[in-house]
């Protein structure tokens, strides 16, 4: 995957799941077909598989806390 390719991906993965835990309450969360530890899955596979700017890694990180890690 080409660096920008990459980085889109990234960007566009961080936003959506940063939507997801702004707009659904832990609760919401916790009782939907994808609750935390789907998301939580989800970031650190982005981590994984992706070279990430500190800034990624800094909003990985709030969406971590936000999801209650």
């Amino acid at each position: 995957m080409s660096g920008t390719h990459s980085a889109n991906m990234v960007h566009s993965e961080l936003v959506h799941i940063k939507l997801v835990a702004e707009r659904l309450s832990n609760a919401d969360l916790d009782e939907s077909g994808l609750p935390r530890g789907y998301w939580r899955k989800r970031l650190r596979s982005i981590m994984q598989r992706h070279q990430l700017t500190q800034a990624q890694f800094n909003e990985i990180d709030r969406i971590l806390n936000m999801l209650g890690e």
